[in-house]
């Protein structure tokens, strides 16, 4: 054997030893620890919470949930299948928020739509979807398998059926609320789907970090704070 290889191998095995030695919590071999992307932003606080389960936009593209649709943005995600939004819409509402979010969509903002029905929500049914609503960029409408959507809907919202410790049961209302966040420094919120779009986009600016102000805490009264979010009046405020 290699003199060098040999010696390279040792210490490799000795780092290992030493770490289980010293009983580090969730120390993960050197056979077993993951490769993270040097290119991808860095995890968030909550990362470990999402799955990182596959699901396929309505373009076709397979993306994999938390580190192409949530790792480092900031997302608005809510629920739906065609079948409901028929009866109770919330995509025309949504697309008005799209609508006055401007080209922030798909650059400071990513909005999901889940179908909660991905037998019938193939993705050519949520394209014919999305391009009978004229729906533009950096929305994606999303379908998986059954179990996938499941998984990731009982992680944005309560599951029907089951419990919550010290709460009664839970309610699902992820066909009526978005779910919304900044997934990078872990600050998450929900507003009704059906609020009014200025609102919804209004919430947009309440997971952003802002800085300290210079020279600390000044006394001042009220002022009218503008939604850096709004590149468009809201038409129906």
């Amino acid at each position: 054997m290699d003199r060098r290889k040999a010696i390279a191998g040792m210490a490799a095995g000795a780092a290992v030893v030493t770490g289980a030695a010293l009983g580090l919590p969730g120390k993960k071999t050197a056979q077993t620890a993951p490769v993270e992307d040097c290119a991808l932003p860095a995890r968030g606080p909550f990362s470990d919470y999402f799955p990182n389960v596959a699901l396929y936009t309505h373009e076709g593209r397979r993306v994999l949930f938390y580190d192409d649709l949530l790792r480092g943005k900031t997302v608005m995600i809510n629920c739906m299948s065609v079948a409901h939004d028929a009866v109770y819409p919330t995509t025309p509402n949504l697309l008005k928020v799209h609508q006055l979010l401007g080209d922030r969509v798909g650059r400071d903002v990513f909005m999901y739509s889940l179908s909660v029905d991905p037998e019938n929500d193939t993705p050519a049914a949520l394209r014919a979807f999305v391009e009978q609503h004229g729906i533009g960029p950096g929305w994606l409408f999303l379908t998986g398998t059954p179990d996938d959507v499941l998984q990731v809907r009982g992680r944005l919202f309560a599951r029907s059926g089951g419990h919550v410790h010290g709460a009664g049961p839970a309610r699902d209302c992820s066909l009526g609320m978005v779910r919304y966040g900044n997934e990078a420094v872990g600050l998450w919120g929900r507003v009704p789907a059906k609020a009014e779009p200025a609102w919804i986009a209004q919430r947009l600016g309440w997971v952003q970090p802002r800085p300290q102000s210079p020279g600390g805490f000044r006394r001042r009264g009220p002022v009218v704070a503008e939604n850096p979010w709004l590149q468009q009046k809201d038409p129906h405020a």
